[in-house]
């Protein structure tokens, strides 16, 4: 179950890289308005990052808490599930910023055919990952 989930997303990643590429060859009008709309789009997380990582702690907080209350050996449980969920989500963060940078060096400075270009690559390197 899981290898064929695998499978599909590294297909789905492929063929969203191999379109952004796509658009950027031969649909120019269409490349520079998608730029455009991801240079000048401002996702609304990072507006209130401080609430984001204030609600994130109180939810760390009160699970913890409440689970210490209900079975006080599930306390460090806990805590480490949390830990690994922050670290798993930061190195996600991290690794997509480098990659999207990696794709607008790759693209001569084109953010939409770079970025493509990537997920086209990690698509196939999860494929390929799959074969081994």
């Amino acid at each position: 179950m899981t290898n064929n989930f695998m499978q599909w997303l590294a297909i789905l990643v492929e063929l969203i890289g191999l379109l952004l590429v796509t658009i950027e060859l031969y649909l120019p009008k269409t490349a520079e308005n998608l730029k455009t709309f991801f240079e000048e789009t401002k996702p609304k997380i990072k507006k209130n990052t401080n609430v984001w990582i204030g609600s994130y702690i109180f939810i760390w907080i009160i699970s913890t808490v409440g689970l210490s209350i209900l079975a006080p050996s599930l306390n460090l449980i806990a805590n480490v599930f949390f830990s690994a969920i922050t670290i798993v989500f930061l190195l996600i963060l991290g690794i997509s910023k480098t990659l999207v940078r990696l794709g607008v060096v790759i693209g001569g400075g084109n953010s939409v055919g770079g970025v493509g270009l990537v997920l086209a690559l990690i698509g196939f390197s999860i494929e390929v990952s799959q074969l081994l």
